[in-house]
């Protein structure tokens, strides 16, 4: 069995050309979905409830750490939460945010290399983006400041990638 070792796991994100930044303190992240939607169609005299399947929610992101204002990435996620403009799935035409990763393990020589990303390779898509959603800050007497951040993925999913 090929297992991520935790210890090595991060979260990058393309700022340049270039740079794959490191969100700097990140301890955790977390994928959820995609749901389906349901709608209610009871009606009168309908002893259980009835529901119909709708339409598919996307995923969401959640990632959780230490505050570091001087962290370069953590600042960037704090501006694009405000600009409302999306981290892309691809790079290309110098589009940037871009390519969003999970990594489970950062390490190519150990088990369970690998990462979750937006991808074109299974729907074509290159509309497929990012959005930063929410912020949370905390600071406790005895401890150091947290930060989590959400994210809600749109027009595609997160999948797992070893390339």
């Amino acid at each position: 069995m090929a297992v991520a070792a935790g210890w090595k796991g991060s979260i990058t994100m393309k700022t340049s050309d270039s740079t794959d930044e490191t969100i700097a303190e990140m301890g955790s992240w977390s994928i959820s979905g995609p749901t389906r939607n349901t709608i209610s169609v009871s009606a009168f005299g309908d002893s259980v409830a009835r529901q119909e399947i709708t339409t598919l929610t996307g995923q969401s992101i959640t990632f959780n750490g230490f505050y570091d204002y001087t962290s370069t990435g953590q600042r960037a996620l704090v501006s694009l939460l405000s600009s409302g403009v999306p981290i892309r799935c691809c790079t290309g035409a110098a589009t940037f945010p871009a390519r969003l990763k999970l990594w489970a393990n950062s390490d190519s020589d150990r088990p369970g290399y690998g990462y979750w990303a937006l991808t074109t390779a299974v729907s074509g898509t290159t509309s497929a983006t990012v959005y930063i959603t929410g912020m949370e800050l905390g600071q406790s007497k005895d401890g150091l400041g947290t930060v989590s951040f959400t994210a809600a993925v749109v027009d595609d999913d997160m999948r797992w990638s070893t390339s």
